[in-house]
This record gives C-alpha cells, structure tokens and sequence, in this order.
C-alpha cells in the first residue's frame, strides 16, 4: 500500500499545477508524508482549492480518537461502495485530487522513490472528509490505491490510482463506475521510473 508520500515541487512541477488548476497557490514542501501527517488536497467546487487535511480519512459519525485505531491513510478501488469508512465519501461527492512529486516503497526491504521521469507532478485518486472537533473542523484524507500497472508489479502489489489530466473531471464527478473506471484505467505502464532511495 502507499504508505510514505512526497510533495517536493520543482519548478516545472510548479508551473504544471499553476497551469492546470490555475492556482496560485503556496504548496508546501514535504519530503516525505508519512500516515496521520497534514497531506495536501485538491476539491473542485465552482473552482479548484487547495486544502490540507489529516492523511488518514475520518469517516463520518467517527471522531479522531477513533479514527486512530484504524488505518485509513489507503482506501482500495474495488471495495470503495462496500466500505463502511469510505462509501459516504465516494458515493456523495467527496473525491479529491492528492498531488505527490513521488510515492515510495520497499520491495524486498529496499526502499525505492518512484516519479515520473519527465519533471512533471503525479495526481492520486483520493477521498475527502470533515469531522467537527472542539476547535473546529478537522479536514483529513485518504489516497485511493489500485493493483499496479505491469512495470510495478515487482515493487508492490498495489500504487495510488494516478491519474492523467483527461480522467480528472471523471474522478471528481461522473457517477460510481464511471469514476472507478477512470481510476483503474487512466495510468499507463511506462510513465514512471523507479529509483533507490536509500
């Protein structure tokens, strides 16, 4: 599962974001994101906003204490309208986008980086939620996970479902299967380099 995430921008991952979702906005530089950490989040409503929220979705009707006890930093793709943590967030329209310059792993204990070659910024699947808390509205988030493209299949037995600029408004707002659709099938084998991280 992805468990260990990284939003170190460059410049021309900058300018992708910027030109795409025509944000000016201040991402944040994270090394690396671990589970319950802050993680950035894109939603769409009339326009794109980024927000940052507990990495780890908080279904509704749970608070945080409980929440903590389970792991919901990766929701999967095929159980997604049978969950109970994640089915409300799917079926009512609370999708996102979750930007990442790369994702790690560690086949055979090694941890590895993978990125896109090409300098340009990687868009996972994800779900949102807000719970209230006495200091107000928590946001938090989850990164939906598919079983990996042909060329990862060595490195784990599932990815983050990435996706490519034409299936982001499928993601975010077609019906049910339409959306898992575009999930499943929007990345392609070849797009992306594995390298040590150690």
């Amino acid at each position: 599962m992805c468990g260990r995430i990284e939003l170190t921008l460059t410049q021309n991952m900058r300018l992708a974001l910027q030109g795409l979702f025509h944000l000016d906005a201040a991402w944040p530089e994270q090394p690396e994101v671990r589970p319950t950490d802050p993680a950035p989040f894109l939603t769409w409503e009339a326009n794109w906003t980024l927000h940052t929220g507990r990495w780890g979705l908080i279904p509704p009707g749970m608070d945080l204490t409980g929440a903590k006890k389970y792991a919901t930093f990766n929701a999967r793709l095929e159980g997604l309208e049978r969950s109970k943590t994640f089915k409300s967030a799917f079926r009512e329209g609370r999708r996102c986008l979750i930007p990442l310059s790369a994702f790690f792993e560690w086949p055979e204990k090694s941890k590895v980086r993978i990125a896109r070659p090409d300098d340009r910024p990687l868009l996972a699947a994800g779900l949102w939620s807000t719970t209230p808390t006495p200091d107000g509205e928590l946001l938090s988030c989850t990164i939906v996970t598919r079983p990996p493209t042909d060329d990862l299949k060595d490195v784990h037995d599932r990815m983050p479902a990435l996706l490519l600029s034409p299936d982001l408004d499928a993601w975010l707002s077609a019906p049910p299967a339409e959306a898992k659709a575009a999930a499943l099938g929007s990345w392609r084998p070849g797009l992306l380099t594995v390298t040590s991280a150690a």
